[in-house]
């Protein structure tokens, strides 16, 4: 048993005994699914970050980086981090204006439809499980590789605690057992990287060293390297815009993101957590694909690229530094794991069985065991097809994103500032938008072609959606309940006028407004100026 096994397993018993304790305070249904909607900045913006930052951004990310795409991948981080400014702002508070348990129990009362609520339970469900099945594969085969452990038995395990964690402690555990995880990988990941700079040559030695070598000039330059997105520069810019909408819709109206805006103290919770969400998962972003970018002077041929960090982990860092930064990793797998699975289990006992009509403590405790055996039978579904399916986390990890951009983010914003779209133009926009991303996949995936960078399957699924929606709407006629449920959302509860709030949320903004432009400094300082100065340009 080497001592990053041990590591692992004694953050897995600490996660899991925390999820226990938390247990034991959870009173009603409200508790269980939304955290008693109580919860403040901290833990929100903690949430956000973890359940974000999984081990697509530590491995599939990562890897893109190594490969040579680290521009596209930074321009599709910058758009996706104001994506959790965008949907705070224009959906994230609305959604918490509705008290639903659920998103798609708001997409219901917008529309006072069963049909929109049952679809978009339908595409969540599907959504998180796609995810969920590249996170599980990720963590498998982060642990097999640092530990030498049958890639079957990590998967078991994982699956064993992140399960525990979600069925007994619900949203309110979730939540406390995400922010602690991110506290982990962020500390690990800022002094890890310094680290792999330390022993690369230095941070400016080891990227000028990657600038200046023929072979892998073009990894750092705003083109990319040719071959590994497309073969021009201008396609993997496109590639890069057409990620950053992907998952700038995740961040704005993701189930798995937005959803905690429901369980938060006040609107004020929102706009202030949707802050350091952007500015954290932008930083991650950035540190770890430039990270791995450094590895290139230790190892300039990696054979799995997905490895990147975990090699770096092993051997470019001090031992326990190692064993805290593959801690981390696998906490951010976790994290996230807990976040689909508690999500699925709230959508089956509230959008299938109608958890929010319950008027008992004794209905509550039944609705909540509805829950807890969906997430046991999702565990289950997802371990066998973990164990029998070869992992592919990027790939895996981007269908799921695209889904949500193509189902649910044209339909969210509509029907917040649309006051003309109706429940058909809505229903068939999220329908038409998740067929053609998700049809428009399969095809390509199992025909072995790739499309121009402008016909990626998630933008068609959009301008989809779109034309669906408008024609839809424009056959039929908004319902007075339609009328009263919109006009509903816009009146913002007395709570939220307190000056007091007021003015703190403010002093956010203008800490945000000035965090931008340093990182913009920063950026230059840590990126271009190496490169360039490799180059031979400075």
């Amino acid at each position: 048993m080497n001592i990053y096994l041990i590591g692992m397993i004694i953050s897995m018993v600490v996660f899991a005994v925390i999820g226990a304790v938390i247990s034991r305070k959870i009173r009603n249904a409200e508790d269980f699914y939304v955290a008693g909607r109580n919860a403040p900045v901290i833990l929100i913006a903690g949430s956000l970050i973890a359940s974000y930052s999984s081990t697509g951004m530590f491995m599939g990310d990562a890897a893109q980086c190594y490969d040579g795409a680290f521009s596209s991948i930074i321009l599709f981080a910058g758009m996706q981090s104001a994506g959790y400014i965008l949907g705070a702002v224009f959906f994230g508070r609305y959604l918490r204006r509705s008290k639903a348990l659920t998103i798609p129990e708001f997409f219901g009362q917008r529309f006072d439809s069963k049909k929109m609520r049952a679809l978009s339970a339908a595409t969540a469900m599907v959504t998180m499980a796609v995810y969920l099945l590249s996170v599980m594969q990720g963590v498998g085969t982060l642990m097999n590789a640092v530990t030498g452990v049958d890639y079957r038995i990590c998967i078991a395990v994982c699956i064993v605690v992140f399960t525990l964690i979600s069925v007994m402690s619900g949203s309110r555990g979730v939540l406390i057992t995400d922010t602690l995880m991110a506290a982990v990988f962020t500390v690990a990941l800022i002094i890890g990287v310094l680290f792999i700079a330390k022993n690369s040559g230095g941070w400016y030695g080891a990227l000028e060293q990657v600038a200046a070598s023929p072979d892998t000039t073009q990894v750092l330059s705003w083109s990319g390297k040719p071959g590994v997105l497309y073969d021009t520069g201008w396609e993997n810019i496109v590639w890069g815009l057409n990620f950053g909408v992907v998952w700038m819709s995740v961040c704005m109206v993701g189930p798995w993101q937005s959803s905690r805006y429901q369980m938060a103290r006040d609107e004020h919770t929102i706009i202030r957590s949707s802050y350091w969400a952007a500015i954290g998962v932008f930083a991650l972003e950035f540190l770890a694909g430039i990270g791995a970018v450094m590895v290139r002077v230790s190892v300039p041929e990696m054979e799995d690229s997905s490895h990147v960090l975990l090699w770096a982990s092993m051997n470019l860092m001090p031992k326990l530094l190692g064993v805290l930064l593959l801690t981390g990793i696998l906490a951010a797998g976790i994290s996230s794991a807990t976040t689909f699975t508690s999500l699925i289990g709230a959508s089956v006992a509230n959008d299938i069985f109608g958890a929010s009509e319950s008027e008992s403590d004794e209905e509550d405790k039944r609705y909540i065991k509805i829950g807890q055996w969906a997430m046991i039978l999702v565990a289950v579904v997802i371990l066998l097809i973990s164990i029998f399916n070869p992992p592919a986390i990027f790939v895996i990890m981007f269908l799921g994103g695209a889904v949500i951009a193509s189902s649910w983010m044209p339909v969210a914003v509509a029907c917040v500032f649309c006051k003309r779209l109706t429940k058909t133009g809505a229903f068939w926009g999220m329908l038409i938008g998740f067929l053609s991303c998700f049809v428009m996949k399969l095809i390509v995936g199992l025909g072995g072609f790739s499309l121009p960078a402008y016909l990626d399957s998630s933008i068609v699924g959009i301008v989809a959606n779109i034309i669906a929606m408008v024609i839809g709407s424009a056959l039929t006629q908004v319902t007075e309940e339609e009328k009263q449920a919109r006009a509903a959302m816009f009146v913002m509860p007395e709570r939220e006028k307190d000056p007091a709030e007021v003015k703190r949320t403010f002093a956010s903004t203008r800490l945000a407004l000035l965090i931008g432009p340093l990182f913009v400094v920063g950026m230059a300082a840590a990126w271009i100026i190496p490169y360039l100065r490799g180059t031979g340009a400075l």
